[in-house]
């Protein structure tokens, strides 16, 4: 897996944000990150995995949550939704990763 530091780096953050769950009354699970990934590249990749680390009012780092995805196609867009379970004031993006997929 290649982390995002690399400026020729295939995959693009499109956006993302940590947004209230609608109608959630429960303050452990009232809150998602989503946002989308494209795949830039010419390269079709056997997976993309995304990480957060999410933090207390305080500030501290109390969880690190992530989702996967496989076989993103050329040009192909990934919406995802990660359900933060922890009373969350913020969320950091920590990395973004691909694996090639080998013909």
């Amino acid at each position: 897996m290649e982390l995002l530091t690399n400026p020729n780096f295939p995959l693009t953050l499109i956006e993302w944000q940590l947004l209230p769950i609608p109608g959630s009354k429960d303050k452990y699970v009232d809150k998602q990150i989503i946002g989308k990934v494209k795949n830039d590249s010419k390269s079709n990749f056997s997976e993309i995995k995304i990480e957060f680390t999410i933090h207390d009012e305080k500030g501290t780092q109390i969880a690190t949550i992530c989702q996967n995805t496989s076989n993103l196609k050329p040009g192909g867009i990934w919406n995802f939704e990660l359900l933060v379970t922890h009373d969350v004031a913020e969320a950091k993006l920590k990395g973004l990763y691909h694996v090639l997929r080998k013909n």
